[in-house]
């Protein structure tokens, strides 16, 4: 099996290359630099190409400008990265008979707290990422052949100019910096090796349309500090309760969590629950940082 994926430098293409190995399925990774074949997304010309001469039996669009901020700053070059180059690659996917899998977000639902939304409930569009997200929704289900994940993933990446919300966090808790912790955020965060396992998984049964994949439990953002902070033995005296639209120019959705059956009845096997991430994420930071 031959997979191409775009934005196979990021966090979620990192991860997946890991477990791809794991699995002997080659990867053929794309990005701007360091990967395997190296164009700009934008590039119409480039993307078919590169589709056209290596037909690979699967493609995974994980690139994305996940900035809410940047997205907001530049809403054309946010629908230029997030959503046009689905349209272009459905258009190669059909051309070829390729299976196409875009992975989206869950930043779609409000006002419902700790709720789990099933891949039919309604959306709700504050901003520019979710709006371009939500187009590379649609541009997908064009196509036949297409499966849309949604998702929230959370890992490392090891890029200390950009870290991960994890990397943040354990930064902040190292330096004993200020910190906000959300009370009205609620996701159902799950690792990204943990997401990306379960993700090839879900390969093997080739399913189409809509689906989530994430953890079974929906926490707000203080209660996963919390846990990450009392796990690693840090004390969050310095901390602050907030809430994530205080004294914030982004509207941001705060119920995002996603009802998972779905997945579990395709892959056969349960997600791993709230604690199960944390200690995943825990020992996957022991590991790194001891090698």
């Amino acid at each position: 099996m031959r997979i191409l994926v775009f934005g196979v430098t990021g966090m979620l293409g990192q991860a997946l290359q890991r477990e791809a190995k794991a699995r002997n399925i080659e990867i053929i990774g794309v990005a701007r630099a360091g990967a395997d074949i190296c164009l700009d997304i934008r590039n119409e010309s480039l993307v078919s190409t590169t589709i056209s001469q290596l037909k690979p039996e699967i493609i995974i669009n994980a690139a994305a400008i996940t900035s809410l901020a940047e997205c907001e700053k530049n809403p054309g070059y946010a629908y230029q990265v997030n959503s046009r180059p689905a349209g272009i690659i459905t258009q190669q996917c059909r051309k070829n008979g390729i299976y196409f899998i875009q992975i989206s977000t869950d930043h779609y639902y409000i006002g419902d707290k700790d709720a789990k939304h099933k891949e039919s409930d309604d959306v709700c569009l504050l901003n520019e990422y979710a709006r371009t997200k939500y187009a590379a929704e649609k541009f997908a289900m064009t196509y036949e052949q297409s499966l849309i994940v949604r998702t929230n993933i959370v890992g490392f990446r090891g890029n200390l100019a950009q870290p991960t919300f994890m990397e943040w966090i354990i930064k902040k808790l190292k330096e004993r910096d200020s910190i906000t912790l959300f009370n009205d955020f609620n996701t159902s965060s799950i690792g990204v090796l943990q997401f990306s396992k379960a993700l090839f998984d879900v390969i093997d049964k080739s399913p189409l349309g809509l689906l989530n994949l994430a953890s079974r439990d929906v926490v707000n953002k203080e209660t996963f500090i919390r846990k990450i902070a009392e796990k690693m033995g840090y004390s969050l005296s310095h901390a602050k309760i907030g809430s994530v639209n205080a004294n914030n120019t982004i509207l941001r959705a705060d119920s995002l969590g996603l009802d998972i059956v779905k997945a579990e009845a395709i892959i056969g096997r349960r997600l791993p629950t709230f604690d199960e991430v944390i200690d995943h994420l825990i020992n996957e930071y022991s590991e790194e940082i001891n090698q």
